[in-house]
């Protein structure tokens, strides 16, 4: 019985990980967006390229492309 217990906690734990990962993206993606220091146009991302982007250590910062420009570069999270 303890090799079934083993795997099945590891799933569930996963799982919970994945479900909590998602809910913390949809928060981000419905209530902030990023302005381009460039050309000044703000866009959001989707759920998966914002899990994707990368952080640069800072709060709200991260480094993502701008769909309008093209500029990949730091930009900051900015409430809506």
């Amino acid at each position: 019985m303890e090799i079934f217990i083993g795997p099945l906690t590891t799933v569930f734990i996963l799982l919970i990980m994945g479900i909590l990962i998602s809910k913390y993206a949809d928060y981000y993606v419905n209530h902030m967006h990023f302005e381009c220091p460039c050309c000044r146009m703000c866009f959001k991302l989707s759920k998966f390229e914002f899990i994707f982007s990368l952080k640069t250590g800072k709060l709200n910062e991260r480094i993502v492309l701008c769909p309008y420009c093209g500029y990949r570069g730091v930009m900051l999270l900015i409430e809506d």
